[in-house]
């Protein structure tokens, strides 16, 4: 299937694409630390930059076959390949720090990035080239890490988090197993499921037994445990495991009943799991949350737990975090972080300014208001970073931090892992909007444009013209070669108010009981060239209240509101009487207490990384006079 969208969905893939995914200098840069050892000196993650951008990029490249960013893929690759060493080594660290810090997570990354490039190369000679490295890129691994005497357990090659990053390269590990089923391959995802996933604490039999929920577990850093149950959905697949099936769908329904938020993502205390449910509308803390790398892995995983049960709770989920959380992330404006943006080391301040063209030191907190120059996207040649790293809800500023802030260089350019990972989540919301089935057609996500497939070995073209994520009515236009039958689903949301569905323009009654929220609408008959299905779906505000929260009696004063996949926010630019032209999706005067709120889709809002365009998601009820979130008198509190 192919597919050619209009709307954000492709906007922001492009944008990505251009100003990210087709920069050589920043292939470069991240192929280029696997010609040292720079992740010595703190145990660092530099060496995960190049799989996870190379993940995106390849999925980036199954939407849009453009042949530039698959010539500079290639290029790349071949970079990698030649920094592997005799015995299938390819590290950032050195021989002596090897299997320490963030070690096995990078080269689980490294491996993620060329199987992703083996699904789409071209040249079969390479393709067998990339696939022999990435069997003897393992097999150094599989000589040091496992159980037997002499080798070191894989939950203790890490000092982190219980060893859980370094278990999560079970995913590549079955996947490679799956193009080259070689028995010690899934030997060792055996050992990796069986030594439990943490230190000390069996993660994938308590996803199993169901007793917890994920933020009560000894370890709750939300990115690296959904990592490893995406390996384990994998596993479960490639042993043809109930259990393990079981296991990770039983992991992500407790995600969505403890963990999710309006706008999709989780972990509202920097990036971990803390039940994010209850704890979003909390006014008690100010830090860091929803952080772009946990978004764009719970998209993954809640969209692959869909394939797997076909239950439309988990696309939703899905698609929320895309329109939301992840699209908010985007940094179309060009924005770079502000005086306010926290980092990790104080001299990682005079690196980010440096390379994004800004004043340096004291200098730069005269120039709050300065754009970032213009400049390549390789955040060495002055320009802000493609992705945001943290989502705020509650009056807060985008731009607040570098997640996973590295520098490289000499000091002169830097990445971090939330700028490497969001091109996989751009991607994956065009790859996910439609489906080939074994009936016919599967339409997940209404959007304007063009599907390309075949059908029974006939092939066929779907137009669609949609508001999609706007209600409204969808014109679907067939064209097919020869009159067939199969069937084309339709996904009715659960947000639908009301619908109908015509086909050829009969009324709709014709065709009962074919809309219902939260179902497909199945259609099954003989297709022909200039059928047409027009589907019409509407759907108004809804308010979402916080939750009661004891030790935070104002959290459940808190109201969100939503309209259909987008979650709306204020934005100060709004209230100080910004233009009408502001980029965005969707802007209203949205009903609250008596008066009318402007707000705009969450994911337009904050784009300038500044005061001026403070926003919140969550308003406080009217009567409440306290300073947490947005008061009723439709102002922003100050900053105090």
């Amino acid at each position: 299937m192919r597919a050619e969208y209009q709307g954000i969905v492709d906007d922001m893939l492009r944008l990505v694409e251009k100003r990210q995914l087709k920069d050589r200098g920043l292939w470069k840069l991240v192929s280029g630390q696997f010609a040292g050892t720079p992740d010595d000196a703190d145990h660092g993650w530099r060496g995960e930059y190049w799989g996870k951008l190379m993940r995106g990029a390849c999925m980036t490249w199954q939407y849009t076959r453009d042949e530039e960013l698959y010539e500079i893929l290639t290029e790349t690759v071949r970079d990698l390949l030649s920094c592997q060493e005799e015995d299938g080594r390819i590290s950032t660290y050195s021989r002596k720090e090897e299997f320490h810090g963030w070690d096995l997570w990078c080269r689980k990354y490294v491996l993620l990035g060329l199987i992703h490039f083996y699904e789409i190369c071209r040249d079969e000679a390479f393709r067998r080239q990339v696939l022999e490295a990435a069997g003897r890129h393992l097999d150094h691994i599989i000589r040091h890490i496992g159980k037997e005497q002499g080798k070191l357990s894989i939950t203790q090659a890490s000092d982190n988090w219980l060893g859980i990053n370094s278990s999560s390269i079970l995913e590549p590990v079955v996947r490679l197993y799956l193009l080259k089923p070689e028995k010690r391959y899934l030997d060792f995802a055996d050992y990796i499921v069986e030594n439990g996933g943490a230190e000390g604490f069996p993660i994938f039999e308590a996803a199993y037994e169901d007793q917890l929920s994920p933020y009560e577990y000894p370890v709750t850093k939300a990115y690296e445990l959904m990592s490893c149950f995406e390996g384990l959905l994998f596993y479960a697949e490639a042993r043809k495991s109930e259990k393990w099936r079981q296991a990770v769908v039983r992991f992500a329904d407790r995600l969505l009943e403890t963990e999710a938020t309006v706008v999709g993502g989780s972990g509202c205390r920097h990036e971990l799991f803390n039940h994010s449910a209850l704890m979003q509308s909390g006014t008690k803390y100010d830090g860091l949350m929803l952080e772009t790398c946990v978004t764009v892995t719970w998209m993954k995983l809640m969209e692959r737990v869909y394939r797997l049960t076909g239950e439309m709770k988990y696309l939703e989920e899905a698609e929320r975090s895309a329109f939301n959380a992840l699209y908010g992330a985007v940094n179309t404006e060009n924005a770079a972080c502000g005086p306010e943006a926290v980092f990790d080391e104080p001299y990682y301040r005079e690196v980010y300014d440096r390379a994004t063209g800004r004043p340096v030191g004291q200098e730069a907190a005269l120039a709050v208001g300065r754009p970032a120059a213009g400049g390549p996207a390789g955040n060495s040649g002055g320009q802000g970073q493609m992705f945001d790293s943290y989502s705020p809800l509650m009056a807060g500023i985008r731009g607040r931090a570098v997640g996973g802030f590295k520098s490289m260089k000499g000091n002169t350019a830097y990445c971090g892992c939330c700028i490497a990972i969001g091109a996989a989540g751009c991607a994956l919301a065009t790859l996910m909007a439609a489906r080939d089935t074994r009936e016919g057609v599967e339409i997940d996500l209404c959007l304007p444009g063009t599907i390309r497939t075949e059908v029974h070995g006939v092939p066929v073209e779907l137009k669609m013209e949609s508001p999609y994520p706007k209600p409204g009515e969808i014109l679907l236009s067939v064209k097919a070669e020869k009159e067939t039958e199969w069937e084309l689903r339709l996904r009715i949301p659960s947000f639908v108010e009301e619908g109908s569905v015509r086909i050829n323009e009969e009324e709709p009654e014709k065709i009962p009981d074919q809309v219902r929220p939260g179902s497909f609408a199945a259609i099954k008959r003989l297709w022909k060239t200039k059928d047409t299905v027009r589907l019409s779906l509407n759907w108004g505000l809804r308010y979402v209240h916080g939750m009661e929260n004891p030790e935070d009696e104002d959290s459940a004063r808190q109201t969100a509101v939503l309209y259909g996949p987008l979650t709306l926010a204020r934005d100060r630019r709004l209230e100080d009487g910004a233009p009408e032209d502001i980029p965005c999706q969707c802007r209203m005067e949205v009903p609250f207490g008596g008066k009318k709120i402007p707000m705009i889709d969450y994911a337009s809002a904050g784009k300038t990384w500044r005061q001026d365009s403070r926003m919140s998601v969550w308003v406080t009820e009217p009567g409440f006079t306290g300073t947490s979130g947005c008061s009723d008198d439709a102002r922003f509190p100050e900053e105090g």
